[in-house]
């Protein structure tokens, strides 16, 4: 009954934010913000239905909703002495709730957001899977918007295309987990780090940034990791490349992209140990030994077949970047389509499968240093192609399931269809100038029209 109570009212609530968007778009961005919407709502309802009637277990998104149940129950009965606890958990210090919680940290936090979520809406799971999917795309807005000026005028639309119609940046980032949580707070980050590019709202932005920073590494804080190096790269290439690719150095904006990496960097290992240089390398091998000791059709192992998993837990980090050339491979392109077994496999096969196209008439051939060329000269490709290779190795380096692969690797997926995108574009506008015929001066001509 709260399902068809509450999941009306949060979808108007959406649409008004929806309509609300949509002002401050022309038409043309209206029509692809609107498909985005509606997109982002079937995912949102499908993942529901294919957890629970295709995952005999449930999967992730009913376990949270499973267990939130009676804790919101307990809000209800008695706020003042369970609120606190959930917000311990929330924060992933030491709780005390009577009931059983399904994990700690990143865990806990996403099980903490589930009691919020039942306790205002009901214990409505529909409710809360399309309240955090309708805050992801709002998010997927700004980044358009933040990213949309500082683009050529002709990438605009790719730009659009690939942050708003994505399709695993679409169906990944919906629902009750973890990843829809990250992109709710990717595009205030995002945002931030344009305005402190533009040396402005500062204020704004340093709150924005540690507000959603601190949103991201709750949940997932390698993305963090990989966002403020990006920022940082952003910042620095947007001041010192110029025209043709000439250089100018800013020392000020330099000190700020330093700044920004720095406090990201501290930040993260501050509250989450395991991602400090001595123990990340440990910790990305201990993530693929308990993936790979839960049995999968879709497992894989990026230290090649025959090595024992216990063997691996406590690689040296310099020993994890060994196989980085493997697990970028894997994070960028798989499954390849005859890896695929089952249904969602196919489908996730078939965008990796297009992606393998974009990326070689992107970047294959004689016109390769032209690509890397028109890169350079992008900062916002190079913020880009920074969070892409980061994000992407640290996923690669840390699951050894095709199908979670999917699922770590949603929040960089609309950033790495534009880079495809805007270089293959660039790459065949290119070709298309140098091959058509160059028209003689005017002045040239003239005396043999007069003959």
């Amino acid at each position: 009954m709260e399902d068809f109570i509450f999941t009306p009212i949060v979808l108007l609530v959406g649409l008004a934010i929806h309509a609300v968007v949509l002002r401050f778009h022309d038409r043309e961005e209206g029509r692809v913000l609107t498909l985005s919407f509606a997109f982002h709502v079937a995912a949102s309802i499908g993942l529901i239905l294919i957890y629970t009637l295709y995952y005999t277990e449930g999967g992730d998104m009913i376990t949270y909703h499973r267990f939130s149940v009676p804790i919101a129950d307990g809000l209800r009965f008695d706020f003042e002495a369970i609120a606190p606890e959930v917000l311990n958990l929330l924060f992933q210090q030491e709780q005390r709730l009577p009931f059983e919680v399904v994990g700690e940290s990143s865990t806990g936090s996403m099980q903490a957001v589930a009691v919020v979520l039942s306790f205002i809406l009901g214990d409505s799971l529909y409710a809360g899977a399309l309240m955090i999917t309708i805050w992801s795309y709002v998010s997927k807005v700004l980044i358009y918007r933040a990213l949309r000026d500082v683009v050529r005028a002709r990438s605009r639309q790719l730009l659009l295309f690939a942050v708003m119609l994505s399709p695993s940046g679409i169906i990944w980032t919906s629902g009750l987990l973890k990843e829809p949580m990250v992109m709710v707070f990717v595009g205030p980050l995002v945002l931030s780090f344009r305005w402190l590019l533009e040396g402005r709202r500062l204020a704004l932005a340093i709150v924005t940034g540690l507000v959603a920073g601190g949103g991201i590494a709750l949940f997932k804080p390698y993305v963090l990791i990989a966002l403020v190096i990006a920022g940082g790269v952003w910042i620095t290439w947007a001041r010192v490349i110029r025209d043709r690719g000439a250089i100018a150095l800013k020392p000020g904006y330099l000190a700020l992209a330093a700044l920004v990496v720095f406090i990201g960097f501290s930040g993260a290992t501050k509250f989450f140990p395991k991602l400090t240089l001595d123990s990340v390398g440990e910790s990305m091998a201990f993530q693929r030994r308990v993936a790979g000791e839960v049995a999968g059709a879709s497992n894989f192992s990026v230290e090649g077949p025959g090595v024992d998993v216990e063997s691996t837990q406590n690689l040296s980090l310099t020993s994890q970047l060994s196989l980085a050339p493997f697990a970028l491979v894997t994070s960028l392109f798989r499954p390849f389509i005859f890896e695929a077994r089952k249904a969602m496999q196919v489908l996730n096969a078939l965008e990796m499968t297009w992606l393998l196209i974009l990326f070689f008439q992107a970047f294959w051939g004689s016109g390769f240093a032209r690509a890397i060329n028109f890169v350079i000269q992008e900062p916002v490709l190079m913020f880009c192609v920074t969070f892409v290779l980061v994000l992407a190795l640290g996923t690669g380096l840390s699951t050894a399931n095709l199908g979670a692969l999917s699922r770590y690797r949603a929040p960089m997926m609309p950033f790495f269809l534009f880079l495809l995108l805007a270089v293959r574009a660039e790459r065949r506008s290119t070709n298309a100038r140098s091959s058509s015929p160059q028209q003689q001066p005017t002045s040239q001509l003239a005396p043999a029209q007069q003959g």
